[in-house]
């Protein structure tokens, strides 16, 4: 199978885990590709560690750009890029050899928009034997076919996007279903929820396996593992955004998305939590009153019905929260110090 597939690497500073990526991209087998490396204006040596495997392999293209976020990046990559399927790949993160062959295959024999795989969450520990897995020889003996299931957009919807599924990444997308449709930019969480929510009126045919060939690295660094600061709330704006993308698909939709919003909400509270109470009177007020204004709201669209699907740990905290909030953030404090 000859179709050309654009695999789109944002980078911003990822000298010590580029080498891992590219060298799992370069050893697929699938040949058939063109690796856009979009460098977001990184300050360390990711450019011209890029501009070496450049050299090794034709396939890979440099893309300079000034830093403007993971999404500016991705973009700029569907902007340029050739391929009629295209997958995104972060520059921490690599796939196992035989993925986008598996996938492709699957994509084509069911004529779907696209597909969605597996994927394994490894930390530091295990990147090394991950990557010696990418190095090896493929083994001369027979393989399981890869099963899938195929679904409509409003399925995928409900099933699996709003069900803790909103990665862009571990799939592979035929590009003329993507069309125009790009990245939100000036979002720090959140960004691929909404690239997906945008997707997904034009998808009709959605493929999901459980196969696994991305390997996620939990990066302790990450956005959603570090302490809160300001962008954080994004967490919430991606939500309030995503209901009015999903709003074709009904109110099972809508009343998806306001769970999620709630529980959002609660998250972003627990980070502030971590601060004194007093702190948070100083300085983090206005933070506050946006978690409660966000839980307050989806709390009152879910209604009795829809609450009665929030776990009975999250009802608790969430009437506690809503009725006490500054209470709920000092016993949210204790306990968090006492862990």
């Amino acid at each position: 199978m000859n179709a050309l597939i654009s695999v789109i690497v944002p980078v911003y500073n990822a000298e010590n885990y580029l080498s891992d990526c590219l060298e799992s991209l370069t050893r697929q087998t699938h040949r058939e590709l063109e690796i856009l490396v979009v460098d977001d204006g990184s300050a360390d040596n990711s450019a011209a560690l890029c501009e070496e495997w450049e050299k090794k392999d034709e396939r890979i293209r440099l893309i300079r750009k000034e830093n403007g976020g993971v999404s500016s990046a991705r973009n700029r990559g569907l902007d340029e890029a050739q391929g009629e399927y295209v997958a995104f790949v972060d520059a921490d993160d690599w796939i196992l050899p035989e993925m986008l062959k598996e996938q492709l295959e699957l994509l084509v024999l069911e004529n779907g928009d696209m597909i969605l795989g597996g994927y394994l969450a490894v930390g530091e520990k295990e990147r090394e034997s991950l990557r010696q897995t990418c190095r090896e020889e493929k083994a001369k003996v027979a393989q399981p076919p890869v099963s899938c299931q195929l679904m409509d957009a409003k399925r995928y919807v409900n099933d699996f996007l709003l069900q803790s599924c909103s990665r862009c990444w571990s799939i592979l997308f035929r590009r003329e279903a993507v069309g125009e449709i790009r990245f939100p930019e000036g979002l720090s969480i959140g960004e691929d929820l909404l690239f997906m929510a945008r997707l997904m009126p034009r998808m009709k045919r959605v493929l999901v396996t459980e196969k696994c060939g991305y390997c996620y690295f939990l990066n302790e660094a990450g956005a959603m593992l570090t302490a809160f600061k300001p962008s954080y709330m994004d967490q919430i704006t991606c939500w309030e955004l995503a209901e009015k993308e999903l709003a074709c698909f009904g109110e099972k939709a809508r009343e998806n998305v306001q769970l999620c919003l709630f529980q959002a909400a609660l998250l972003v509270a627990g980070k502030l939590a971590l601060f004194e109470p007093s702190v948070i009177r100083r300085k983090y007020m206005v933070y506050l009153r946006r978690c409660i204004e966000a839980a307050a709201g989806a709390w009152q669209v879910l209604g009795r019905t829809g609450r009665k699907r929030l776990s009975k740990g999250y009802r608790l905290k969430g009437m506690i929260f809503l009725h006490f909030p500054m209470c709920y953030l000092k016993l949210y404090h204790i306990w968090k110090r006492k862990e």
